[in-house]
């Protein structure tokens, strides 16, 4: 029997059936696709050709993978890092984001020797390669950049990196003011998506999505332009075939935004799970996050794009 509970406040039903729990808000229904067995935090996600969905448990260095029938298993363990933070799939092979040292210390936040590096898996989940960053890099977001590279954000350096799989090289992609961060224990450069001819990246520090041009080659073209400004908690998200901007709520049952080509910014559904990274499926349809505050263990969850 479902149970219906209607909260005043907000147009957000919760329903309980004995399979499934579907949050809705309006006529937009949240769906949970699987649950993780996990009470620590999710970074982000990426989807891969066959369906199946990949989600990195920041802090507890696990990377786990969601089969298109909803099965969830751990398919790669980081007991030698602190923090695994973004990740990709290009060419056969997952290129994941690491930190070697947690930034919380008993002092408070401390970016200042990290030990950020890129870690290689092969297709069974084996680490083949390690590549260290400089000292001080913090890396943080992660994007293909259509041309076989991956784009890699700074969050104190106000870089972009560039890293190529094959030859396991860093190189600096682009550097610019609108990637600094206000505070050396504030994060800076955030989340990265490259949709449509446009690198779009936030900004925790300074709230903002900006966006800036790549040419076919995968060169940066031109200057970032604003895509939207006073997003509190901007992390990572996702970017839709039309240009619109979804980003999950940094606090468990704050709004989910998007912002709209023209950058008009609106709530697309006014109380939802938290989440600190988004993408599109592969069709187009669906909006997918990973929970990561729940009190137990956490979930992918999905919503029909519009």
């Amino acid at each position: 029997m479902n149970i219906l509970i209607k909260v005043i406040t907000v147009f957000f039903v919760f329903i309980v059936t004995s399979s499934t729990s579907v949050y809705a808000e309006s006529d937009r229904l949240l769906e949970t696709v699987a649950v993780i067995p996990s009470n620590g935090f999710n970074e982000n996600l990426f989807q891969t050709s066959d369906g199946s969905i990949y989600v990195t448990g920041a802090f507890e260095g696990n990377l786990w993978k969601i089969s298109g029938n909803g099965h969830v298993e751990k398919f790669a363990g980081f007991p030698e890092h602190a923090m695994i933070l973004r990740a990709v799939y290009v060419n056969s092979t997952f290129v994941l984001g690491a930190h070697k040292r947690a930034f919380r210390t008993p002092e408070g936040i401390d970016f200042s020797n990290i030990g950020s590096q890129v870690i290689l898996l092969d297709q069974s989940g084996n680490i083949t390669a390690t590549v260290s960053g400089n000292k001080g890099d913090v890396f943080n977001g992660m994007a293909l950049d259509g041309q076989g590279k991956v784009l890699i954000t700074d969050s104190l350096a106000a870089t972009i990196w560039q890293f190529d799989p094959v030859s396991r090289k860093l190189s600096l992609w682009f550097k610019d003011d609108v990637l600094s961060t206000t505070s050396i224990t504030a994060v800076g450069a955030n989340g990265i998506k490259v949709v449509n001819g446009w690198v779009y990246v936030a900004n925790k520090a300074r709230e903002s999505v900006h966006r800036i041009r790549i040419t076919p080659a995968g060169d940066p073209k031109g200057p970032f332009l604003l895509v939207a400004d006073g997003l509190p908690g901007a992390d990572d998200f996702a970017v839709a075939p039309d240009g619109t901007v979804y980003m999950p709520p940094p606090k468990q049952g704050a709004p989910l935004i998007r912002i709209l080509p023209d950058g008009q910014v609106e709530e697309f559904i006014e109380s939802a799970p938290s989440g600190a990274s988004a993408i599109v499926s592969n069709d187009g349809k669906w909006l997918y996050w990973a929970t990561g505050r729940e009190p137990k263990e956490q979930r992918l969850v999905r919503v029909a794009i519009p």
